[in-house]
Parts: structure tokens; sequence; C-alpha cells
């Protein structure tokens, strides 16, 4: 489906911490040879700025973390297939960007385990106190799962699956 669309396209490959879109985006890119890769993560804003709200805050992780301007110029500029992976790619001030939206599914268990033992031990606080809840207030407002185009549960890494009935051509 990514790779029929017609060019340029722009996709957004979204979903919680640790669920997999980065790995599933460079597997997308390595098939699809006029693929171009972008990563949200490359679009933090200074921490003073991503952490006005406090370290801790959930607010503050999904109100600040990102410079949405930037991201945005960047993904416009491309002129290709662009895959783009990261975490609140299809909240409002964004969702206009994308031609493919794709969301990975995991529980917040399963991104809190996965996260942990990406980042280390000392990270399951902030999972806790920060992402976890952060990410939840993005789902509870933005529902990106019903904006997704398709809908990857990823729960099992070995074999990830569509979900039954959330898969949906535009």
């Amino acid at each position: 489906m990514v790779a029929a669309l017609p060019l340029p396209a722009r996709v957004a490959i979204d979903g919680v911490d640790a669920a997999g879109k980065t790995t599933l985006a460079d597997g997308l890119a390595a098939r699809i040879s006029e693929a171009e890769r972008l990563s949200a993560d490359d679009f933090l804003r200074p921490a003073a700025d991503r952490y006005r709200q406090g370290r801790q805050s959930p607010v503050g992780y999904y109100e600040d973390s990102f410079d949405h301007d930037r991201l945005r110029r960047a993904v416009l500029a491309a002129k290709t297939l662009l895959l783009v992976d990261g975490i609140f790619l299809l909240r409002p001030e964004l969702n206009d960007l994308w031609d493919c939206r794709i969301f990975v599914h995991v529980e917040s268990e399963d991104s809190i385990r996965r996260g942990v033992a990406r980042d280390g031990p000392k990270m399951e606080g902030l999972y806790r106190r920060r992402y976890g809840p952060g990410q939840r207030l993005y789902l509870e407002a933005v529902r990106p799962a019903e904006l997704a185009d398709v809908v990857v549960d990823n729960t099992d890494v070995e074999r990830p699956s569509l979900i039954p009935g959330r898969a949906r051509a535009r």
C-alpha cells in the first residue's frame, strides 16, 4: 500500500513509546528504494522548553516535546516518499500532513516494559509518571487508531498483525 502511493507522499508511522515505529519505518524504507526517512525525535525542543511544566509532567510531555513548525517544514519539503516515525504525529496540528497514516498499537504496560528495557531501569519512573500518562492524554484526545489508514498490532514483535476491522483505505 505504501509503495503504491503517488509521489510525493508523506507517511506517518505513529504509536506510543517503544511500540516498534522506527523498526517498521526502517523496514519499509529498506524495501522501497525511493523512500526517505525522518524521525520526529530529531525535532525535540530544547530541554528548557520540553520541561517547562516539570520533568515529570505528562501534560508537558504531550504539549511541549516537539517543535511542530520545524517538523512541518521538513515534511513539506520532501520530494519523494517520506516515512516519518514518531509519537503524537496524528495530533490536529500535524494530521493534515499525511497521505497515509499508520498507527502501531501496543498496550501501555508493553510500552513501559519495552521502553525500560531499551532505555534502562532508571527510566521506569519517567515512563510511569510522564511518558505513559502523556501518551494516554494523546490517545484519549486524538484517538489516533481511529484516524489511521492502517493499525498494526505489535504486541507480538515476532508476528505483528493488522487489527481486524481497524485497517481502512482512505
